[in-house]
């Protein structure tokens, strides 16, 4: 631990205060991470990510790339977090506050972390348009701030048939960067390994695929 402990203050003095500790075995052996991560806050890092804590799978490099995913967005979401609350009378103390997660659940605040939040906003937008879209004598009804198309004979959104056609609805997401892409059929679908940005996210996500161009995306042309 005194070899680890100098690592550890290296690591400080450089300005580095949040971490992710993963080892090998800590999906059915957590002790060591523990210990470390113990270590870790003793020091003074203000974030600290046991990959047993944040997804006790065994495979070690995605739970490794998940770890550290959650201690490098965790700090920015508290912050966002704190900063939000400091907007409203005694920051919001008496008032259930949920933040929507990526696979499309509710979370309380000291719930919220960051492998959790990745796909949180175009969660939010599948979640609402499931919920809200309807059809009336085979008519599409109103629908979400997130677009959907569907088969104007399709069922309602309740995951019933009608004419023996199931529910399809197609969601279309259009932001200014990026497109969020998504597929409802009278149940949420969800993967629970996904890739982004070339880091692999062990974690139950919404079934979202996003598509790196947008309202605001230019393309240019050019010869050779």
């Amino acid at each position: 631990m005194h070899k680890l402990r100098q690592d550890l203050q290296a690591v400080i003095d450089a300005g580095i205060s949040s971490i992710a500790v993963v080892l090998k075995h800590a999906a059915i052996y957590p002790q060591h991470e523990k210990m470390v991560g113990e270590l870790a806050k003793h020091m003074g890092f203000k974030q600290v990510s046991l990959s047993h804590v944040v997804m006790p799978m065994v495979k070690m490099v995605p739970r490794g790339f998940t770890a550290a995913a959650d201690a490098y967005l965790t700090p920015h979401i508290l912050k966002y977090v704190a900063a939000f609350q400091s907007g409203f009378d005694a920051g919001l103390q008496d008032v259930q506050l949920l933040f929507m997660q990526s696979d499309g659940g509710l979370a309380p605040v000291h719930g919220f972390s960051g492998h959790k939040a990745i796909l949180s906003g175009p969660a939010g937008g599948y979640v609402g348009y499931a919920l809200t879209t309807a059809w009336d004598d085979g008519k599409r009804g109103k629908v979400s701030a997130a677009a959907a198309t569907s088969h104007s004979d399709a069922a309602p959104c309740d995951g019933s048939t009608r004419n023996n056609k199931p529910l399809q609805v197609i969601g279309f997401d259009m932001g200014g960067t990026s497109t969020d892409v998504s597929r409802y059929a009278g149940s949420y679908e969800h993967v629970f390994e996904s890739t982004t940005a070339g880091i692999t996210i062990q974690a139950p996500q919404l079934d979202i695929n996003t598509v790196a161009a947008g309202g605001g995306s230019r393309l240019f042309y050019r010869w050779g």
